[in-house]
């Protein structure tokens, strides 16, 4: 009478209750792992490396500075559906230009000098800045706003005859989301030893 109960009350377990299945799982099944768009990008002539979501586009723009006519060369990568772009950028000085400054000590009035005229060439207003190295090199990190409610932060290197410039652009309501991003981004910034 127990073995008839105790089968009759799986019986109505089984079809009130439910039960569990399984779905068989290969070992060969393949795994789907997200792709990160950040890669690692060198620079064509080996001086530099940073970490860039996507492959950036190259441009060069000859420069009138107070040393002389000067060659910018750009890298950027713009994300669109972020509102975001992401660029490394550098001029070369000649050595006498860098000697005069080592000479007299004007490497830090060179850099502000070159924060002044990023800030003003873009129209923008001066958020915050700081003092920052590269290793034994100077530098400075940079906020400022610019017309159409766009945010930049930028940093700024000066590594023996080569003036770095790594900045990122968003809008303020992005910029929020964009945080480790942006952090990311330029901390990912290295020269090589030559």
């Amino acid at each position: 009478m127990k073995t008839r109960f105790l089968n009759y009350s799986l019986a109505v377990l089984v079809l009130c209750g439910g039960y569990i299945t399984t779905q068989p799982v290969s070992a060969n099944q393949p795994v789907k792992v997200a792709q990160s768009i950040w890669k690692l990008f060198s620079a064509p002539d080996g001086s530099f490396r940073i970490l860039m979501p996507g492959k950036p586009e190259e441009a060069k723009q000859t420069v009138n500075a107070k040393s002389g006519n000067i060659e910018l060369n750009m890298f950027t990568v713009e994300r669109q559906q972020e509102e975001v772009k992401y660029a490394v950028g550098y001029v070369d000085y000649s050595s006498e230009y860098i000697e005069l400054l080592n000479r007299n000590n004007l490497v830090e009035k060179a850099l502000d000098n070159g924060r002044d005229s990023v800030v003003k060439k873009a129209k923008g207003t001066l958020i915050s800045e700081q003092k920052i190295t590269l290793g034994s090199y100077s530098g400075r990190e940079i906020n400022y706003s610019k017309p159409g409610e766009k945010i930049v932060k930028q940093r700024i290197y000066l590594v023996d005859k080569r003036l770095y410039q790594i900045s990122v652009e968003t809008t303020k309501k992005r910029q929020k989301f964009l945080t480790k991003s942006i952090e990311g981004f330029l901390s990912s910034f290295n020269v090589s030893s030559k």
